[in-house]
């Protein structure tokens, strides 16, 4: 799906994001995501504040099983945090306060106008990685520590035919499992917070070439099918754009 979709994109002139492991099953997720978009003129600014917010908060507790972070090369930041259900989201700031009572309110507020004075803006939103579109090849080509170059798609799509697109999601899923197809992508669906007529879509390779080689071998698999496939989707789809950077470990956690 991938494959054809961005060659249309190239024909015609764009979520944190990949799953920890492939060899794992995936199950639908919950998340919690942050977008920050970084002043360019300030990026060094952003970087260490950004490492020095990480520092704070591992080292007050902060109660969340794990952070990762990626960066896209445009200046957008991705900061994702697991939920186990709606509820939770109630309970962030109990959450967020216990680690800034332990950090102190003075030295908070000035990490705050620190950090946020190198930030354009900034959203929150929560959606769903989903197991059912997403697609985990059984034997993955490149291990999860190969990975070091992100690619996100983000497709809009006719609200009406929802119901269309989420079919053919399916019919994408299961051309990848009958060609064997060794690079495997996840499916972001929004659940709050932004479009609900969006999908994301998010991949990871080796480096740029690395993308390039795999998406034109790729295709030479399920060329026919594939392009047939996007015929009956691309009716549907109002606008595509891709980005790319890469994951960013130094900016995550995972709680001790």
């Amino acid at each position: 799906m991938r494959n054809i979709i961005f060659s249309f994109v190239l024909l015609c002139g764009f979520l944190l994001l990949t799953s920890n492991s492939f060899s794992q099953e995936m199950k639908d997720q919950l998340f919690w995501i942050r977008e920050e978009v970084v002043k360019i003129e300030m990026w060094d600014k952003y970087e260490s504040t950004s490492k020095e917010w990480v520092k704070m908060m591992s080292e007050a507790g902060l109660d969340f099983p794990y952070m990762q972070a990626s960066q896209r090369d445009d200046g957008h930041y991705y900061y994702i945090f697991p939920i186990d259900n709606y509820a939770a989201i109630d309970k962030m700031p109990e959450i967020f306060g216990a680690a800034i009572e332990k950090v102190g309110q003075d030295k908070w507020q000035k990490f705050m106008i620190e950090n946020e004075s190198s930030i354009v803006t900034h959203k929150d939103f929560i959606a769903k990685r989903s197991a059912k579109f997403s697609y985990m090849p059984k034997n993955p080509r490149l291990k999860p520590e190969e990975v070091k170059y992100l690619h996100w798609m983000f497709f809009h799509f006719k609200l009406e035919n929802r119901k269309e697109v989420m079919e053919i999601m399916t019919e994408w899923k299961k051309l990848y499992e009958e060609k064997n197809i060794k690079n495997g992508y996840t499916i972001w669906l929004v659940e709050l917070g932004l479009d609900n007529n969006m999908i994301a879509l998010t991949e990871g390779y080796k480096d740029g070439a690395d993308f390039y080689t795999s998406q034109m071998e790729d295709n030479k698999l399920m060329e026919a099918e594939a392009s047939a496939l996007w015929g009956k989707m691309s009716k549907y789809v109002t606008s595509i754009e891709n980005f790319y950077g890469s994951a960013r470990p130094d900016l995550g956690f995972v709680k001790k």
